[in-house]
């Protein structure tokens, strides 16, 4: 798919996207240090979302537009992950307007932390777009999948150590337990993409054979 081939380009959406993301994980940084007050990071990153929805409204309306193939198959994929993204962010803060934790697990932190650099790396890469060497996007891809199983990781022990000596309510557990499993499927999203990316990449590479 050649995504600057529009009257606004693919490209740039999808990097307003992704930029929004960023700015939306710094907010939630920020709402995770101040869980006393929520409402105005909450607010905040609501209205990021819907600037997203926008934004993937016009990628959606550009690629209905244009004639049907695998390539945009691919770059209809790669926009429902990078949605995703952003969507998940957003449902992390949503869950905690409706469960209000008094502090943050440090668990959380970690997995923001990983989703961030994910999303970043991921954009990195898209800025190269369609200039990309194959072997420039899969180490993208290849990243993204180590920062993926780190998170699993981060998860995992994080239940389980809970599940063995948590100092939490069980309500609380449950809450912290719904919060990061949002944010581990959010990283599930980043490396999806970035294995969209990589596909997309390589069909490129074999249409201008």
């Amino acid at each position: 798919m050649n995504f600057d081939h529009a009257d606004r380009p693919l490209k740039k959406i999808f990097q307003e996207h992704l930029n929004c993301s960023l700015e939306c994980g710094q907010v939630l940084e920020r709402l995770f240090a101040n869980l006393d007050t929520p409402d105005s990071y909450i607010r905040q990153i609501r209205q990021m979302e819907e600037k997203g929805d926008a934004l993937m409204r016009e990628a959606y309306d550009e690629l209905e537009s244009t004639p049907y193939t695998e390539s945009v198959l691919l770059t209809e994929q790669f926009a429902k992950h990078v949605d995703d993204i952003l969507d998940g962010l957003n449902d992390t803060a949503r869950v905690i307007d409706i469960f209000m934790p008094k502090q943050a697990e440090t668990a959380a932190r970690e997995l923001l932390s990983i989703t961030q650099s994910m999303v970043a790396r991921l954009l990195a890469e898209l800025d190269q777009y369609p200039g990309n060497a194959l072997e420039s996007i899969k180490h993208c891809r290849e990243e993204l999948k180590a920062a993926e199983a780190g998170a699993d990781l981060v998860y995992h022990e994080w239940r389980k150590s809970h599940r063995r000596y948590s100092t939490l309510s069980l309500l609380a557990e449950f809450d912290w337990t719904e919060i990061l499993g949002i944010l581990e499927k959010t990283t599930d999203d980043c490396y999806h993409a970035a294995l969209l990316l990589e596909r997309i990449t390589k069909q490129r590479f074999r249409a201008a054979v």
